[in-house]
């Protein structure tokens, strides 16, 4: 019996020895792989107003005795303007170029009116006094492709309103611009 327990000593061993042979000739013959990869972005996102577009016929357009001023750009993302009006029914309207100087297409969201002090319904601002109005149309296209532009309007009047002394009213008008596939 002893001599059985020998031989299975000897085997095991035999055995364990072979299996740390396999793993040491596994471990000089395996290799590691590594993979390395760089992406470059070769496309441009830029869409903003066109600054140069700050006055003249097809950017201001008056009604009645309204002084337009300009156009004023901040980054071409922000545009102001300051009209001056004398007498209820004066109006300004002014056509802002939106466009696209990268190279991926943009679609353009609904324009959206803030501002705290006057109500706003969908795309018409009354300021609080009631004397003045903006109102504004959507771009004339949602779809803006690589280099191209689109134009929307943002139109300030003097409605129908008796006013006793001279009054300064404001809006800011928003509009989302996000990114599309192509």
């Amino acid at each position: 019996m002893r001599r059985g327990n020998k031989s299975k000593n000897i085997l095991i061993g035999g055995l364990l020895v072979i299996v740390l042979l396999i793993t040491v000739a596994f471990a000089a013959f395996s290799t590691s792989l590594n993979i390395t990869g760089n992406a470059s972005i070769t496309s441009s996102w830029n869409v903003g107003f066109d600054t140069t577009k700050q006055s003249g016929s097809g950017v201001i357009a008056t009604t009645g005795t309204a002084t337009a001023g300009s156009i004023t750009y901040a980054n071409a993302q922000s545009a102001s303007f300051s009209p001056s009006f004398v007498k209820p029914g004066d109006s300004v309207t002014y056509t802002l170029t939106i466009k696209n100087t990268g190279t991926l297409a943009a679609s353009l969201g609904t324009p959206t009116l803030t501002s705290s002090t006057c109500t706003v319904s969908g795309l018409t601002c009354t300021t609080s006094s009631g004397h003045i109005k903006f109102t504004v149309t959507a771009p004339a296209s949602s779809s803006l492709a690589a280099s191209g532009t689109t134009t929307m309007t943002v139109k300030a009047e003097f409605v129908n309103a008796a006013v006793s002394s001279s009054t300064t009213e404001s809006a800011t008008l928003t509009v989302s611009v996000v990114a599309t596939q192509a």
